[in-house]
């Protein structure tokens, strides 16, 4: 079953991940988050690529602990090799490694630096709607 969105994120920042998770689901469009829709019995790398191959758009919860996450960095680079939309949304003041600029520099950024963090009719979930 496809989904609109695979939820990429550190697993420091879970909260923040269910927070905008429930945020786009409430507004109609499906997540893929790990672990929640990693099917038992399957291997969690194999689960990450049915969720990455399964979606259009990857939103990519950014701070400094995803940013030194080997395993986002690998997510990061399957969404590129599959031509995924990729929408980082900026939790923290935090500079990308050389990695995630290669993959991410020329793309536009969504912030959400100053708390709280947006609800579901703040700027940044909405402008997620309308992709």
């Amino acid at each position: 079953m496809p989904f609109d969105v695979f939820i990429s994120y550190s697993h420091t920042d879970k909260t923040v991940a269910d927070t905008a998770c429930a945020g786009l689901e409430s507004a109609g469009i499906r997540c893929w988050i790990a672990p929640r829709d990693i099917r038992a019995g399957v291997e969690y790398a194999a689960g990450i690529m049915e969720g990455i191959d399964s979606a259009r758009i990857m939103v990519l919860i950014f701070s400094s602990n995803s940013n030194s996450s080997p395993q986002v960095h690998r997510e990061i680079e399957c969404a590129v090799t599959k031509g995924l939309t990729i929408i980082p949304l900026r939790i923290e003041d935090t500079a990308p490694t050389e990695a995630m600029q290669y993959y991410l520099g020329a793309i536009h950024w969504l912030d959400a630096l100053t708390p709280p963090f947006p609800s579901t009719s703040g700027s940044s979930l909405s402008k997620l709607k309308r992709i």
